[in-house]
């Protein structure tokens, strides 16, 4: 059997053989809520056949399509709609269903000439920067568990988020030898640290020493700048004389 196929295990009805496209959303810069995203499937033509929003995990699941004969059925899948600061990912992937009678049964073969589809959005709100890591590859069910933090230290402007968010990647088989990935995170929504810029003005304060009867030589006396309650705040010495 070709990689990009997918033996459709089904219950008869009426003779019928029933097909269910499971497709998969992922997002990056945003957690899928469910319902954000809309899909469709169209024939040949370009008709739209079906439609079909993903659930807050990722999955997209089409209404059930019944055969009732053996034959070649031909279409192709694309996002029609997104979320608010997300962009459409523009793939199309064609699917072939191929319905055969095997022992007086009827099966379906469902075919991805160009890959099981995967559609990818990159979300963006205003006045925010995407933070986006290389892909993980996974070859195997499980759940993987990960945290996320800043590494960059605080300097004299900005303050470093300390915070720490969990990541948890649930890999799982859809019943067809496909794998699927759920992303959660422990947050209620999507990742976000914040850092919190504080603007320092320098400004220098000065004033000036005179000597009378002799010459002013450099650092030969020492001034303190104090606050309001006293405290010293920097010390000073006088300079050459002008």
């Amino acid at each position: 059997m070709n990689k990009n196929e997918r033996n459709v295990f089904s219950t008869l009805k009426d003779n019928n053989v029933e097909v269910i496209l499971s497709l998969y959303k992922n997002t990056i810069g945003k957690k899928l809520l469910g319902g954000d995203f809309e899909f469709g499937l169209f024939d040949k033509c370009g008709k739209k056949i079906q439609k079909a929003k993903n659930d807050k995990y990722g999955l997209i699941k089409f209404p059930c399509m019944l055969f009732d004969k053996p034959g070649d059925h031909e279409y192709y899948v694309k996002e029609i709609f997104a979320a608010d600061d997300c962009c459409i990912d523009p793939r199309e992937y064609p699917v072939i269903i191929k319905i055969t009678k095997e022992k007086d049964e009827l099966i379906a073969y469902v075919f991805y000439p160009e890959g099981m589809p995967g559609f990818k959005s990159v979300c963006e709100e205003k006045n925010s920067g995407l933070i986006e890591f290389p892909e993980i590859i996974f070859d195997e069910v499980g759940v993987y568990e990960y945290t996320l933090r800043e590494l960059t230290p605080s300097d004299c402007d900005w303050d470093t988020d300390p915070s720490i968010k969990k990541v948890i990647i649930t890999v799982t088989d859809d019943g067809y030898g496909n794998l699927i990935a759920t992303t959660e995170y422990s947050d209620e929504q999507f990742p976000e640290f914040i850092n919190v810029y504080k603007p320092k003005l320098a400004h220098i304060i000065s004033a000036s020493k005179k000597a009378v009867g002799a010459r002013l030589s450099e650092g030969r006396f020492e001034f303190g700048l104090f606050d309001k309650n006293n405290k010293l705040v920097a010390k000073a010495e006088n300079g050459p004389e002008q």
